[in-house]
């Protein structure tokens, strides 16, 4: 009997640094059938010269400007010939083994629609930082703190699970996607499949405005009371972060009187205070950091 075809998406926007470790991860499989593609959003580092160095070993790539990450890969999965479907950051890697571990769990139930695993968060050098343990898929849950419990690099979806991605969200659009799967057909399986690079330039460590926005929309727009309280403190301490204080506030007003805790009453006391000050506290924090 055949094995499933899987396809494996990079999308990519100037991460030359970590660029050829992903691809290499992805061509190092030691599953026989994968359909692997980059796509890059026109980027001007060097990163369209590493691309060309794989193209023989690569099913197909493009570069050239796109609305984002969700529009390429929705693009990119509207190409795409496999059963199975992936997509795998370009300063994300596949552990060895990952995919074939992964495909296994399909073949011993075909209904499934997602399988998970954990992750290894490494710093910018690739060393070691500690082991994301993905949670069981629980939908109330997750709705319920505004928080995905499916980490991302090495999970593969099955076709019949493919619904455009949302192509207004910058950061939620992958949590959005599964938060419309049925948990009993969804599997986490407890092996480290992939790493997850903490950078500067990353989405989950930079950013903290685009971030604060998003918690915002999901907060109004897709989890409605059971998340909202969740979303809006989260939204508070990123527009905190990016010294947007009226707005911090306003989040915070809303979230704290449901659930106060020391740090969310601190962030609603120093966000009355001039914004020149709070930039000054948050340096001397990162300068002891």
């Amino acid at each position: 009997m055949s094995r499933p075809l899987v396809t494996i998406v990079t999308p990519s926007l100037n991460q030359a640094e970590f660029l050829e470790e992903t691809i290499v991860s992805v061509l190092g499989q030691d599953y026989p059938r994968i359909e692997y593609a980059v796509v890059d959003g026109g980027s001007s580092d060097g990163s369209v010269d590493i691309i060309r160095r794989y193209e023989g070993r690569l099913a197909w790539w493009t570069s050239g400007p796109d609305a984002g990450q969700a529009a390429a890969l929705n693009r990119a999965f509207e190409r795409a010939g496999g059963e199975l479907l992936g997509w795998l950051s370009s300063d994300d890697t596949l552990l060895p083994g990952a995919v074939a571990r992964v495909v296994r769990e399909f073949e011993r139930d075909p209904e499934l629609l997602l399988v998970y695993g954990d992750a290894e968060f490494v710093d910018e050098a690739g060393a070691r930082l500690f082991t994301l343990h993905a949670r069981e898929f629980d939908l109330a849950e997750m709705r319920r703190t505004c928080s995905n419990h499916v980490v991302q690099p090495g999970s593969l979806f099955h076709r019949r699970a493919l619904e455009p991605f949302n192509e207004r969200a910058y950061y939620f659009f992958d949590f959005e996607f599964v938060l419309g799967l049925s948990p009993e057909k969804v599997r986490r399986i407890p092996v480290s499949l992939g790493t997850y690079r903490v950078h500067p330039d990353s989405k989950s460590s930079g950013a903290p405005l685009e971030k604060a926005r998003e918690y915002v929309r999901m907060a109004d727009e897709v989890l409605g009371d059971d998340g909202r309280t969740s979303a809006y403190l989260a939204a508070g301490e990123y527009f905190y972060e990016g010294l947007e204080l009226g707005l911090a506030r306003r989040y915070l007003l809303r979230a704290v009187p449901r659930r106060p805790s020391v740090r969310a009453v601190s962030l609603l006391v120093k966000s009355f205070l001039p914004r020149p000050l709070v930039a000054r506290l948050k340096e001397r924090r990162a300068a002891r950091d």
